[in-house]
């Protein structure tokens, strides 16, 4: 169907791409950034990385609130995945979805 090009660019520079991104967000992210909440571990929220990676950047949130099904706690905090979420469950396909509350923040806060 899309021949050769499809195979190098759908397939394997894809692929490639979606790996480096994912194991970026596991180095990078436990490396620079910033600590929001106390989680005794070195994550870290990377912003750019979070740009790359729709959201997954934000480590130290996700680590504070490993339920939760949104990583940009903050109204600047870019979460393409949780908006992704958010629509899904305004049409009824996405149930049980989780966010921390005020408490389990203030709990948490630095």
């Amino acid at each position: 169907m899309g021949g050769f090009p499809f195979i190098v660019w759908g397939m394997g520079v894809r692929i490639i791409w979606v790996y480096h991104i994912t194991w970026l967000v596991n180095s990078a992210c436990h490396v620079w950034g910033e600590k929001a909440w106390k989680t005794g571990d070195l994550s870290r929220n990377n912003w750019w990385v979070a740009l790359l990676a729709f959201g997954e950047g934000w480590q130290n949130n996700h680590h504070a609130f490993e339920y939760s099904a949104r990583h940009g706690l903050d109204w600047w905090q870019l979460d393409m995945t949780w908006y992704v979420l958010r629509s899904l469950q305004a049409i009824g396909l996405a149930t049980d979805v989780k966010v921390p509350t005020e408490v389990q923040k203030q709990r948490m806060a630095l």
